[in-house]
């Protein structure tokens, strides 16, 4: 009898009404699982957030209007974890708040060109549904109902760590689920990424007070180049040179003196958090670490380099704490006025050129290029269109299975013209006759709908196998393999080792022939006793993945 009352007077239309309201508030999450075929989580996820927000109704059992007037912001913020899922087919996260706060207007316009249509729609359809749902919903709805609702929800959202199985821990299962309902996950986004920033500010003395200590062992009165190229979105087994079965690295794949290890993981998901981890050498489970010290820019500058940082990209954020540590930057940012002002990677070249001609005798380079990042066809131009159809004459959207093969032409364009500029900047370099090297690593590589997941990009919270594992190339001129031969015979008989980004600044310094004290042999590529790194991948909520494990 007390279900069959209860029952009818939710069928009420009062009722009906205050349901599809707020269950607008987790549809976005609910589509999501069910998409991802993750079932069971689309149905904890909508119990979590629909027992969540009916929690309240018996204290605002006579201001209903007034309690969804409080809910406004969240209404109003509901389109932002609705275009996540759509662009990105993920909902919002940590990861998606670093790329909305770290991206310039040329790049959001590439993202969102597909989507534009569908986004302007779907507001607007969003927007009279809830005027009109918010209008018809009156301000009082009965006692017992409110208390009925109140007291299930309770029930429901007690119950519900009982289901989760990730740990033992009653209240670590509650908190870990709500983190992942929105809107709680947007705050808890929020809230990791204020503190991060927060802990940049308040390292800021401990940052600049850092040294390495380090220090060259051996006089060299000849030039000295080192380079480091950070790539973007480039995925390993999209280069010829490491058996793809298009030819997207003529150029490399013949270089000389040219060494392609096999077995490489990224640090970081994201471009925001795997550049820090690259250059600083911290694991993907200590990221925090980074705010407290400086990078490689700093070890070759103690060690008596010139240092320089060249980019193509919008380094904010956590990158920015080490840019600011070479001596002279040159930013090269496309801007809004699409083709005509956008910056490709080679024309990196041309303060590369001036640097080089410098008198200075030791010089340290950082390239950070655009590499693959998407709108991956407007990376390129037209001449290195050689796969197709690509973008340059078919539009699609980002997430499009559809136009899976139009969208891996692109990429694989992309990647040709980055093995285009990477061979002509170790041109540039050979022709110093110097001790010289040069390194190309990506940031973390790129999904291409690969399996049934239907995957696109990289922003998703737990990263794919195709986002961990990464190309790493390190070129060693003649005169550093007849200085270094034992370094040389070292980093080749490390190809097929187990290596993440940590290996990068303890591997450049080495080579540049600088030691400092924190300087690990266990990670130095060109040392004898270098061992397997565990690969370790930041995702997002601030955890670390086993990259073998991954799928």
């Amino acid at each position: 009898m007390f279900l069959h009352n209860f029952w009818s007077k939710l069928k009420s239309t009062s009722v009906v009404k205050l349901y599809i309201t707020i269950a607008l508030i987790g549809i976005c999450d609910f589509i999501y699982f069910l998409k991802t075929q993750q079932y069971s989580l689309a149905i904890l996820g909508v119990l979590a957030c629909m027992s969540l927000l009916f929690l309240p109704i018996f204290l605002f059992k006579n201001h209903i209007k007034l309690y969804l007037r409080l809910l406004l912001p969240i209404f109003i913020l509901l389109p932002l974890n609705f275009g996540s899922t759509i662009i990105y087919g993920i909902p919002i996260n940590d990861s998606i708040i670093y790329l909305i706060l770290n991206t310039n207007f040329q790049e959001a316009t590439e993202l969102l060109s597909g989507y534009l249509f569908i986004i302007i729609i779907s507001i607007i359809i969003y927007v009279v549904a809830l005027f009109i749902l918010f209008s018809k919903i009156p301000n009082t709805i009965p006692s017992k109902t409110s208390y009925y609702l109140s007291s299930i929800s309770l029930f429901i959202l007690l119950l519900l760590p009982l289901f989760d199985k990730e740990t033992k821990a009653y209240f670590s299962n509650l908190r870990a689920r709500l983190y992942t309902t929105f809107p709680i996950s947007l705050v808890y986004a929020s809230k990791i990424t204020y503190a991060q920033y927060q802990l940049a500010r308040s390292s800021k003395d401990e940052r600049e007070n850092f040294k390495f200590n380090a220090k060259q062992d051996i006089n060299i009165d000849d030039k000295q180049v080192s380079v480091l190229i950070i790539g973007e979105s480039s995925r390993y087994d999209h280069w010829a040179i490491n058996g793809y079965s298009k030819n997207t690295s003529p150029r490399l794949s013949k270089r000389e003196n040219l060494i392609s290890f096999k077995n490489v993981t990224t640090g970081g998901f994201i471009t925001e958090y795997a550049v820090p981890l690259i250059l600083t050498g911290v694991g993907a489970d200590s990221f925090n670490k980074h705010y407290q010290q400086k990078s490689i820019v700093s070890a070759f500058e103690e060690a008596g380099f010139s240092t320089y940082w060249l980019t193509t990209q919008v380094d904010e954020g956590h990158i920015s704490i080490h840019i600011k540590e070479a001596q002279k930057q040159y930013t090269l940012v496309s801007d809004s006025r699409a083709t005509k002002n956008v910056h490709r990677d080679m024309e990196l070249l041309t303060p590369l050129k001036k640097i080089l001609a410098t008198p200075d005798k030791k010089k340290f380079i950082v390239l950070h290029t655009n590499g693959s990042h998407y709108d991956y066809s407007v990376r390129y131009p037209d001449e290195f269109d050689v796969f197709k159809p690509s973008n340059k004459t078919v539009t699609s959207a980002s997430a499009d299975k559809r136009f899976k093969n139009v969208l891996v032409n692109s990429y694989d364009n992309s990647i040709l013209y980055s093995d285009a500029v990477i061979d002509s900047v170790i041109s540039l370099v050979s022709s110093q006759n110097a001790y010289s090297f040069v390194t190309y690593i990506s940031d973390h590589g790129e999904n291409l709908f690969d399996d049934n997941r239907n995957l696109s990009q990289h922003a998703y919270p737990i990263p794919s196998k195709y986002v961990a594992h990464i190309p790493y190339f390190i070129w060693y001129s003649p005169l550093l393999e007849k200085t270094f031969s034992n370094k040389i015979t070292n980093l080749k008989s490390n190809i097929n080792a187990k290596i993440s980004s940590k290996s990068v600044i303890h591997t450049l310094t080495s080579l540049g022939g600088i030691s400092y004290s924190r300087q690990d042999s266990s990670k130095n590529l060109a040392s004898p006793y270098y061992k397997d790194s565990k690969q370790l991948i930041l995702g997002a909520n601030n955890k670390a993945y086993f990259s073998p494990n991954l799928k």
